[in-house]
Order: C-alpha cells, then structure tokens, then sequence
C-alpha cells in the first residue's frame, strides 16, 4: 500500500465526515489512527464509526485500515512495526484529532492540542525524510482569533487577543508550532480553519449536538425569553460538507500552502438574525437580547459565542472551494435542514446513520415542527 492516507480524528464528527468523503471518492487507501487498548479494540471502534456512517457498508470501506495509536503517548504510542508501516505507506496526512473540551484545564488541553501536534509533526518529518509527504493538512479552528474585534484574515495568528477559553488558547498554539516547522523544515502543511462547524447542509446530519444546537433547543422549548448577549454579535458557522470539502481539496492541491479559514465569513448571521430566522422557522416567539441576567445551566457552552465581534476573512479559502467545483452554502438556505433532523432524531437520542440521513424517508423529509 502506498500513497495512503493517514486520518486522525476519525472518531469525532468532522473526521467521521472526512473518512466518508474519503470512500466515497474510492480511489485511496486510508489509515485511520484510533486510540484503543489493543488492535482487536482499534477494530472494533473503527467498526463501530462505519456503522454509523452506513446502513451498508460501500465497497470503498475496504480500502480503510486501522492502527492503534494515542496523540498523549510518546511517538503516538505506535509500536515499531505500525510506525514502519506508515512511514513506508503514506504519502498524506490529515490531522483531525483534538479535545474541543472548553473547560479542560490548559495543561490538559495543551498535551492533546499541542504535545499532540508536536507528535504528528514527528511523523510527518519522518515521512518526509523517506521523500514521500506530499500533503500535511492539519484542522484548526477560526477561533484562534480569540476575543479580537475586527477582521481576522488567514494570515493573522497572534494580534494580542485574548481567549474564551483553553480550547481556542491550545488551538493558537498549535497553529504557532505548525508554522515554525513549516517555515524551519520546509513541510508541505495546509491549516484549515473551521468555524462552529453544524449538520450537513442537505441533510441536516450532524453526529455532534453542541455548540449552536444548545440555544436552538432552549429556544424551541421555551428555556429561553431573554439572552443575555449582543444583538448584533457574529454567529459564523459552516455545514460539515463545506469544511470536509475544503479539507479534501487542501489534500489535494499540493500547491495550496498556509493557512485557509473555511467560515461563513460574508455570510455569517448576526445573534438577532439568527434568533429571528430559527423563530419564522419553528413558529416560536424570538427571544429577548439583554444586557444583564443569569443563564440557564448548560448555557456557558454557548454563551461566549454569542459575543463575537470578529468576521472572518475568507479570501483564499473562498479560491480554494470554487477551484475545486464547491459554492460555499448560506445558512439562511440549510438553517431549516439543520432544525428539521435535530428534532427528527430527538436532539441526538434516536441515532441515525448518515447514510440513511439522504435518504427520502429520513428527518429531513418532515418538516419542522412547533415545539
């Protein structure tokens, strides 16, 4: 096997995304590192990914292997052989794997954000010294600008911001390390910056309950009448497709170098229009935006991002996409895709596959309803 592609991350929902854009492309092989105490368990979450993407597995899923590694252990805790194997066989490397905890604390979020990254650069250097790195994609996220007020383009990285909390703090770290390996080693890396990255824009499939998903529940069910949070505050998310898209054409442009911010950028909601789109959608009243007020529990998650007062630059990502054939899509478009799955699976209780999420019986074929 050679000329393979080696994924991290598989098991959290971009990478599930990426892994199954990656079969359905059919034509690479694809190393999925997974943390697991032996090879049969690294199997058996590999398996149980699979089954979550697919009601029946497509004739590409055979061209994905496993190996058993963890970013906390030194050398990625790979034995010899593993680590040889991947040396000799890939020739591409997509680095999804993160904790997006936001309140771990900094030292735990810096060894699996940045020791982490420090461990893949390791076999990244290594593959490139055996001449075959083609492709190190590593996903960031646009929320390394922190609390900075104003544009925040591709080329920004330290502008004296503050952070919400340690996830964008060790996500910002990362992206230093990565830059000085690439300037220092000449490392043919690629940093995609999503934002708050929601469903798939035609199916409303997401893996992932959080972030936004929060205030577009409390607000169905009437947990919320007041906001305490800035009206015209920028909500800048991105479906799962657009940034896996993005992801897939940074593995594929060996000319794309850098750093690419695959956000809603022009496109992104303000919280009042936000609120005000999910209320025509769902029949409900829109909530109040205050000043002051207390929050409900669960709420802390959420509530930092509706105090944003950053929009993203998206200049070469925007270049990126449309070579490669991809528009990026308007959340006033997919919004309701977005709503209608949610309460199709019950917020994430009654699971489904993606796969099964297209087709013309799934949750987006209903339409919303009232809570």
């Amino acid at each position: 096997m050679r000329g393979a592609v080696l994924l991290t991350g598989a098991t959290g929902f971009l990478g599930m995304d990426a892994l199954a854009r990656l079969i359905e492309r059919d034509r690479d092989d694809v190393v999925v590192l997974v943390r697991a105490g032996d090879d049969e368990a690294a199997r058996a979450r590999l398996d149980g990914v699979l089954a979550r993407l697919y009601d029946e597995l497509p004739a590409g899923a055979a061209r994905v292997s496993v190996v058993r590694g963890d970013l906390l252990e030194p050398g990625l805790g790979l034995s010899g052989a593993d680590r040889a194997r991947l040396v000799a066989s890939v020739d591409r490397i997509v680095h999804c794997a993160a904790s997006i905890s936001f309140d771990l604390p900094l030292a735990d979020a810096r060894e699996v954000n940045v020791r982490g990254v420090e461990r893949v650069i390791e076999l990244a250097r290594e593959v490139a010294a055996g001449g075959s790195l083609r492709r190190f994609v590593h996903v960031s996220t646009a929320y390394v600008s922190g609390r900075h007020a104003g544009e925040f383009g591709e080329e920004d990285l330290d502008v004296g911001q503050e952070f919400r909390n340690t996830y964008e703090r060790s996500k910002n770290e990362a992206e230093r390390l990565l830059r000085g390996a690439a300037a220092s080693e000449d490392l043919p890396l690629a940093v995609a910056r999503p934002s708050i990255v929601v469903g798939h824009s035609l199916s409303g499939w997401t893996s992932a309950f959080n972030v936004l998903y929060w205030p577009m529940r409390a607000f169905e069910r009437g947990l919320l009448q007041e906001v305490p949070a800035r009206e015209d505050s920028i909500v800048d998310f991105v479906p799962v497709d657009y940034v896996t898209e993005g992801v897939l054409a940074l593995l594929d442009d060996e000319t794309a170098v850098g750093t690419y911010n695959l956000v809603a950028g022009e496109l992104a909601l303000s919280a009042g229009e936000l609120v005000s789109l999910h209320a025509s959608l769902t029949g409900r009243e829109p909530v109040r935006f205050v000043d002051v007020g207390g929050l409900p529990a669960g709420a802390e998650t959420f509530a930092p991002y509706f105090d944003v007062r950053c929009r993203f630059s998206d200049v070469r990502a925007r270049a990126l996409v449309t070579a490669a054939g991809v528009e990026k899509p308007d959340p006033r478009e997919y919004l309701g895709r977005l709503i209608s799955y949610a309460q199709a699976s019950n917020w994430g209780k009654r699971a489904g596959t993606r796969e099964g999420s297209f087709l013309p019986s799934s949750a987006t074929a209903g339409s919303i309803t009232s809570a």
